[in-house]
């Protein structure tokens, strides 16, 4: 295991995982390599920029979990292709316990043979793998669009509930209600209770990775000449809540943004 903070490996250690020094290590050492980086910057600092790939092991399979943007994903699978190392996108949907509990969802793409060597290690930690097929960038484009669901959610339910809550009705009533009936499903389950309670620690995915995700959207969506009229102004929401402090807090922080909101008058 190694991380850029290396005090976050301290629970993970406890349990019996090996600590190494650098991810030259990783590279040059084993048949598969696992990682979770921030952002594209980071990625491309710690693999692609720092000549890890020139000393990878023969044979090794990297397989990357991270969501980054389709563009540097297809990069990334070119500069491992001409260095000679397999990979494989698995960008993962699921909040830290789930992932915690083995239980993630699992988007893959890459060569088939690469799929297949590091499959075992991501059925161990997921409840489901989905392959989609050869195009690496391609499963980071789901996972982007897919994370534009989650937040459009999570800002629908802001707004159903601040109604709610205006006309005197009591938001987990009005939430468990919604998720019984007509949105039932884990995202809106779990951001419901969250925005209905004001409970938004332990954090599970913050404001700010939150709008590093739609901007991705956005990003590709304008490589594909197309206009994704709600995520702009989900973008906007997102910088208001990280500009009040909260960019480290839960992104469902966008219910009390929504809570706050008054017409203005005309």
């Amino acid at each position: 295991m190694w991380n850029r903070d290396s005090s976050r490996l301290a629970p993970l250690t406890d349990a019996g995982a090996v600590r190494i020094s650098s991810v030259s290590q990783a590279f040059a050492s084993s048949g598969v390599v696992l990682s979770v980086l921030a952002n594209d910057a980071a990625f491309r600092e710690v693999v692609l920029d720092s000549g890890v790939l020139a000393g990878a092991a023969e044979g090794l399979v990297h397989t990357n979990m991270a969501t980054l943007s389709p563009d540097l994903v297809r990069e990334a699978a070119a500069a491992h292709a001409a260095a000679g190392v397999g990979y494989v996108a698995s960008p993962m949907f699921g909040p830290p316990p789930l992932a915690e509990a083995g239980a993630l969802n699992i988007i893959t793409a890459g060569a088939p043979a690469a799929v297949a060597r590091v499959q075992p290690f991501l059925a161990a930690i997921s409840a489901k793998v989905w392959p989609l097929g050869a195009i690496p960038e391609q499963a980071n484009l789901v996972k982007v669009a897919g994370n534009l669901v989650v937040s459009s959610a999570i800002q629908v339910l802001s707004e159903a509930v601040s109604l709610a809550e205006r006309g005197g009705i009591d938001a987990r009533w009005l939430v468990d209600m919604l998720t019984s009936t007509i949105v039932p499903g884990p995202v809106y389950a779990t951001v419901g209770e969250r925005i209905a309670t004001s409970r938004y620690t332990p954090v599970g995915f913050s404001a700010v990775g939150g709008r590093k995700d739609v901007d991705l959207a956005r990003s590709a969506a304008a490589a594909y000449d197309l206009q994704l009229p709600f995520a702009d102004p989900l973008s906007g929401m997102l910088t208001e809540v990280i500009d009040a402090g909260h960019g480290q807090q839960d992104w469902t922080q966008l219910a009390e943004l929504q809570r706050r909101r008054f017409l203005s008058a005309l």
